[in-house]
């Protein structure tokens, strides 16, 4: 009797804390531009979350210019916690869209199937824990890295749009103010995924030699959620 009920239990918590998906997801591809508008636009992508200073000074950016941005979390980082009271109103209001980045970044590639669902799932439930939002269907994988048992993992709890970056800010810790903006030149334009990350302050020192690059394109800056 009390294993029966035991298991019981669990199945019942299984249940509670993986997404449940409502409807078929149909064909999965990957996206890595926005589509066509006669609107030049551009969707800017930022990932991690590791460093507390660089994601208050992307959302204070955010508050400041009146800036869309789309946050990819990795929800073991403690800044996605202890930056929530500032950043939930603007999740709510949809100026910044979140999207699941896992939990523990690992290379998903080397997981199980269920271990894929596990990792993704955890991060699923802290944002709807934290910010009250469900952050599907979209999710980037851990360095880019994909195949079929990630994306159809993924797909089984809702996550059915992968997300990938046509353009990049390689905003490392010891870039250069030079080679910042070099990538940006390539990477702001029209329909273009732009990836950079919340690590460091690179991209906060750089910021408005970066804006000038997309105001002088004509630029809209767009979450997921605007166009897709």
């Amino acid at each position: 009797m009390f294993k029966a009920a035991t298991a019981s239990l669990a199945s019942t918590l299984l249940l509670e804390s993986t997404p449940q998906v409502a409807h078929s997801a149909g064909a999965i591809n990957t996206i890595y531009n926005l589509p066509q508008s006669k609107t030049p636009r551009m969707a800017w992508t930022v990932d991690d979350g590791c460093s507390s200073e660089s994601l208050r000074s992307y959302i204070e950016l955010a508050i400041e210019h009146d800036l869309r941005f789309t946050f990819l979390v990795y929800s073991a980082m403690s800044p996605w916690k202890s930056q929530s009271k500032l950043l939930k109103p603007l999740v709510e209001s949809g100026q910044i869209q979140l999207a699941n980045h896992s939990h523990t970044h690992r290379d998903l590639t080397t997981l199980s199937f269920a271990e894929v669902k596990k990792d993704l799932t955890k991060c699923h439930n802290f944002i709807e824990k934290t910010y009250g939002v469900d952050a599907r269907p979209y999710f980037r994988a851990p360095f880019g890295t994909l195949n079929s048992g990630v994306i159809n993992a993924a797909a089984e709890i809702g996550y059915t749009k992968p997300i990938a970056w046509s353009g990049s800010l390689v905003d490392t810790q010891n870039q250069s103010t030079r080679r910042l903006l070099y990538h940006a030149e390539n990477s702001f334009q029209d329909r273009d995924i732009v990836l950079s990350h919340s690590n460091n302050l690179v991209v906060s020192k750089n910021f408005d030699a970066l804006m000038e690059i997309v105001n002088a394109r004509n630029l809209s800056l767009v979450t997921l959620n605007d166009v897709f």
